[in-house]
């Protein structure tokens, strides 16, 4: 019977413990910002009628027109339903509200901490590699602020750890597990977000090619695998046809979007200046030619792959989303574990760099340091500042935070009703989830051929964004039947809630601002 490390124990003890901290304190205290309200307000729909329905009888979910992201039954096609169906579970089991929404996604978060432990020591016996895996996880910024989302992000994480999983059980030769593990993991990723799954599938098909002859049954089995992928994921293909959507894609310079990636990469995930430790070590040592390749070097070189099939794959993808890259979190973690305990001799300084990674992002901005020294305009990407980014993310957890999103709901809450109309210039999806409110979005129809009167006229959007619009007065005329109301909110700088990290609004707003409200009279009820 072996012996329990207890310091490996209370290691991971430890880490379980801040990830759990850091994923679930105040995980309700913000409000959902907009990509959340859309899965909310179809998790609504889905425990209502059993399907995510764009449309309650009042208000319809849609972004690009419902011709584009829903059949002709009403049923929301533009993503899969894996994220709806988890938010219409918690919404059954807790009800309706921000913690109720999260919560799964939370959970699922906090597995993958879990589950990347058990899965590297798996490969390589190493209570340090497992456990400096483990921690660069639950202490990444890009982490923590995606898994505490009523979104898929969460979702493609945990399953790109099974895929390294079923990856690795399958060069071992075990291979109904690994088939399994692998097949299950590239539908889970599917049904999350079908963009992300196409790296996760082409950094496989090319460790197939390279490695196949040294591993009997191999191409058989990821032959399997994709069997089983294609047969889970045909029912949405044929339901939704996903290809409609095309479209979309590949506008932008693709290769400006791949260099973005990996530039945005390094100063919010890892720094990518550690990945040329082991090029050195080649370059300095004479290769030991005919040694017999072991399964967890070719599990590395699997993720070694997956950064950049990962990077080229989502550049195709309409915009440039952080939140595309998250399948290359557990990859990137685990190789810099690798690398650091495999070339950085002694324990303090490689536990020191540990600290440095996890605390700061002094490693990825001081190598370009001397690019921040030339002429700034001359580079198309943001130098970001050195800070302490995981200090950060700690105060921000256990702060209250509101904006002005949250000022406009409890204004409503405590001045309208639910069932009022709201004519505003957004979305309004927050409002519908936390307020129960008809909106009818300025975007898509103009005051002037409204035939009822709204009950309130917002002129500025409630949501938090990056830049704001000019604000939406009404005409004189429609002015007549409203009472002006001069409401004080949080001037919220960024864009709230949102996570990324750019975006990504930290804490409360010092400043207030005002916002114009007009609220029609008591005795006006149509207008001609």
């Amino acid at each position: 019977m072996s012996r329990i490390d207890y310091k490996a124990a209370a290691a991971y003890v430890f880490i379980l413990l801040l990830a759990f901290f850091l994923i679930f304190y105040h995980l309700g205290d913000r409000l959902m910002w907009g990509d959340e309200t859309e899965t909310a307000l179809l998790a609504v729909n889905v425990a209502k009628y059993g399907l995510p329905k764009v449309s309650d009888g009042v208000n319809t979910v849609t972004y690009m027109g419902e011709n584009i992201d829903a059949d002709k039954y009403g049923n929301w096609t533009w993503s899969p339903w894996l994220s709806e169906y988890l938010a219409a579970a918690s919404f059954k089991l807790f009800g309706q509200s921000t913690a109720a929404a999260r919560l799964p996604f939370a959970i699922a978060g906090f597995l993958s901490v879990a589950l990347i432990a058990f899965v590297v020591y798996r490969i390589y016996g190493s209570h340090e590699i497992s456990g400096m895996s483990m921690l660069f996880l639950s202490t990444s910024e890009v982490f923590v602020l995606h898994v505490r989302q009523c979104r898929y992000y969460s979702l493609v994480i945990f399953a790109e750890i099974v895929f390294i999983w079923g990856v690795y059980m399958l060069l071992k030769g075990r291979r109904a597990a690994g088939i399994a593990l692998a097949a299950v993991a590239l539908t889970i990723q599917f049904y999350s977000n079908y963009i992300v799954v196409s790296g996760s599938v082409a950094a496989f098909v090319v460790l197939a090619v390279i490695i196949y002859k040294r591993y009997d049954g191999f191409l058989r089995s990821a032959s399997a695998v994709f069997l089983f992928f294609t047969l889970a994921a045909m029912p949405w293909i044929v339901h939704a046809r996903p290809w409609r959507q095309a479209e979309y894609a590949g506008r932008e310079n693709i290769v400006e979007k791949v260099v973005y990636y990996l530039w945005e990469m390094n100063f919010h995930i890892v720094a990518l200046v550690i990945f040329i430790v082991p090029l050195i070590y080649l370059l300095i040592t004479s290769p030991n030619e005919g040694r017999q390749r072991q399964p967890a070097e070719d599990v590395e070189t699997f993720l070694w792959i997956l950064i950049p099939s990962v990077a080229a794959t989502v550049s195709f993808a309409p915009g440039v989303y952080l939140r595309y890259l998250l399948p290359l979190l557990p990859a990137v973690f685990v190789l810099q574990a690798a690398i650091l305990k495999r070339y950085i001799g002694g324990k303090i300084i490689r536990y020191t760099l540990v600290i440095i990674l996890c605390l700061t992002n002094y490693a990825a901005y001081y190598p370009l340091y001397p690019i921040k020294l030339l002429d700034p305009s001359n580079i198309p990407f943001k130098i970001h500042q050195p800070r302490l980014s995981l200090t950060t993310l700690i105060q921000e957890t256990y702060t209250p935070y509101a904006d002005r999103l949250g000022d406009v709901v409890t204004f409503l809450k405590k001045e309208g009703a639910t069932g009022q109309s709201v004519y505003i210039a957004d979305s309004g999806m927050s409002l519908i989830f936390y307020n129960g409110m008809r909106i009818i979005n300025a975007k898509s129809e103009n005051m002037g051929n409204l035939k009822e009167l709204p009950d309130w006229i917002f002129t500025e959007s409630a949501a938090v964004q990056a830049k704001k619009a000019p604000p939406m007065y009404p005409s004189k005329e429609i002015a007549d039947y409203y009472i002006p109301i001069s409401l004080k909110v949080h001037a919220s700088g960024k864009s709230g809630s949102i996570p990324e990290p750019d975006m990504h609004e930290s804490f409360t707003s010092k400043d207030m601002e005002d916002m114009l409200v007009f609220r029609k009279k008591a005795d006006i009820f149509t207008h001609n």
